[in-house]
């Protein structure tokens, strides 16, 4: 089974070893890696081809399924990237990448619990999948879910201290449970990772207007409209 070339997943780099002689490709595996190639490249519809092609050879890959669901949503082809991603969990039911990734399609399309639902999955096949943890914790917040979004953004963060978007939607969350000094510790930290989160230094804004601070409030958001306007 080939690896997807992943949309969500962030990619690890590998090491292998092969035997000097030249491995053979099957018609499915050049289709497959001139698909990967041109998604590279920015040439979407070939890309979307040459996968179809590696479908069409290999029926029962999922790979070629997964990463043409990527193009697709990149398309903003939202329901076929679903029906690729069912496909590639119905081929592989293990396949926590494809869970995770049809999540993230299905909170796009809105379907929050179905998102949750997948993320949950996703974690449960592999449980250091940090992603995943990221994006059930968003869709948790957005379904207002605090608690339980405070407590999956936190094992991002545990993971990795400087995950500038988790400490932000974790800050957001703190701020609507009125933990307003923890939410202003949390956007402080977001806004150090990354000092282009505008999102980030209006929340701040927020919190330092409930803390009765509107000095500290005007500059964070001057500082969201000189970011924004940066872009």
């Amino acid at each position: 089974m080939r690896s997807a070339y992943l949309f969500i997943v962030a990619a690890v780099l590998l090491t292998f070893t092969f035997d000097s002689q030249v491995l053979a490709q099957s018609p499915a595996d050049e289709y497959f890696n001139r698909a990967v190639d041109r998604q590279k490249d920015g040439d979407q519809k070939g890309a979307i081809e040459d996968y179809t092609k590696a479908i069409e050879l290999e029926p029962n890959d999922p790979a070629p399924y997964i990463n043409r669901a990527a193009v697709r949503r990149s398309l903003g082809d939202l329901d076929g990237a679903y029906k690729d991603l069912s496909m590639a969990i119905r081929l592989d039911p293990a396949s926590g990448s494809a869970y995770m990734n049809r999540g993230v399609v299905q909170k796009q399309k809105g379907q929050i619990e179905a998102a949750i639902a997948d993320f949950s999955k996703a974690i449960e096949l592999a449980p250091t999948n940090f992603s995943a943890y990221y994006n059930r914790g968003t869709a948790r917040r957005e379904k207002g879910d605090l608690s339980e979004a405070i407590a999956d953004l936190t094992k991002v963060i545990d993971a990795n201290p400087r995950h500038a978007r988790a400490l932000m939607n974790r800050g957001r969350a703190k701020l609507s449970l009125k933990d307003t000094e923890g939410a202003v510790v949390d956007l402080t930290a977001a806004v150090g990772a990354d000092p282009k989160l505008v999102d980030a230094y209006k929340a701040r804004a927020t919190a330092y207007r409930a803390l009765k601070k509107p000095e500290l409030a005007e500059i964070d958001e001057r500082r969201a409209d000189e970011v924004a306007g940066s872009k």
